[in-house]
């Protein structure tokens, strides 16, 4: 039987039926209208999960035991609350518990990030790593650890804000409040912000203190194409994306050992492009650790889907568990 599940984004809402090998059987596509404030998310959010449970039941596959729904921000994937999603203006809302009493089914809610990594493990690029990082590169940059099949999470439930780690080499300011974050230099909407800015103040690590130019900005494909044809500022901004990419992860490497890196997000799009270049920055600030793979996601688009229907799936399990278990003694 096909799981239903959701991946909310800052542009779409993706739902999807996904099949027991992670192929997505159908879709469903509608704006997430974050503009129109966090109810009008909500409502979409709805209109999607009854969707997919209807086309379920005209099926004839029946009623889903429960819904994934993965979620963008910071996330309590425990309770299903939503601590802070800045673009969809939640803050400590239980998207969850909303979810499942509106659609009357239970939800399943996980992060995006984690869920893409889980994915790529189960059916992707990632399969048979011992300890997989899975990151996702787009206009921010996180990741996940899958550990062994088991998807690793912070005392917190956090994943691994790789945008967060500071670069010594920069001093730019960042909305999260530090300063010099690799996300500033190595995200795809930094890579078209800081061409547009003419590539910081100065050639080199020592200059990145861009700062938003007059001109309209090119989007990162573009940025680095013309890196591709000899463009000297583009080239910069590349190659200082590169440098920030790799002494993030090899700090990741440093402290969790993985022996496979999984590069996804919008900015994975590059290919070879990207990784060839990662690989061999990575590899040069390395000394005693274990050098990984690093590949390219294989998944695309699909990878949050597929990783809210695994959250999905194993909440129908602990359910069915928990409904079977022996009772305690009445008091």
């Amino acid at each position: 039987m096909p799981i239903p599940a959701i991946d909310l984004g800052g542009t779409l809402i993706k739902g999807a039926l996904v099949g027991s090998s992670g192929r997505v059987e159908s879709r469903v596509t509608v704006p997430t209208g974050a503009a129109e404030g966090h109810l009008a998310v909500v409502e979409r959010l709805v209109e999607v999960g009854r969707e997919l449970v209807q086309s379920m039941e005209r099926s004839g596959a029946g009623r889903p035991a429960a819904l994934g729904v993965a979620v963008p921000g910071l996330v309590d994937m425990a309770t299903g609350v939503a601590l802070k999603a800045a673009n969809i203006d939640w803050v400590d809302y239980s998207v969850g518990a909303v979810l499942a009493e509106r659609i009357g089914l239970p939800v399943a809610i996980t992060h995006d990030v984690a869920a893409a990594a889980v994915a790529e493990h189960r059916f992707g690029a990632a399969r048979g790593a011992e300890v997989a990082v899975v990151a996702a590169i787009g206009t921010g940059i996180a990741a996940a650890v899958v550990s062994r099949g088991e998807l690793i999470l912070g005392a917190h439930g956090r994943i691994v804000e790789l945008g967060h780690l500071p670069l010594a080499w920069s001093d730019e300011p960042c909305g999260c409040g530090g300063a010099g974050c690799v996300e500033r230099v190595a995200s795809a909407s930094a890579l078209s912000r800081r061409y547009a800015a003419g590539g910081g103040g100065g050639p080199g690590p020592a200059g990145l203190t861009a700062v938003d130019g007059p001109a309209a900005p090119l989007d990162a494909k573009a940025v680095i194409e013309l890196a591709a044809r000899g463009d000297q500022v583009a080239g910069r901004v590349w190659r200082d994306a590169i440098l920030a990419l790799a002494e993030a992860l090899a700090a990741v490497v440093t402290i969790l050992d993985p022996d496979r890196i999984v590069i996804g997000g919008g900015l994975s799009g590059a290919g070879e492009t990207l990784l060839a270049p990662l690989r061999v920055r990575l590899a040069e600030r390395l000394t005693f650790q274990a050098v990984p793979a690093v590949v390219g996601a294989e998944l695309g688009s699909d990878a949050g889907v597929a990783g809210a229907a695994i959250a999905a799936q194993q909440r129908s399990l602990a359910l069915a568990s928990s409904a079977i278990l022996p009772k305690g003694p009445s008091q």
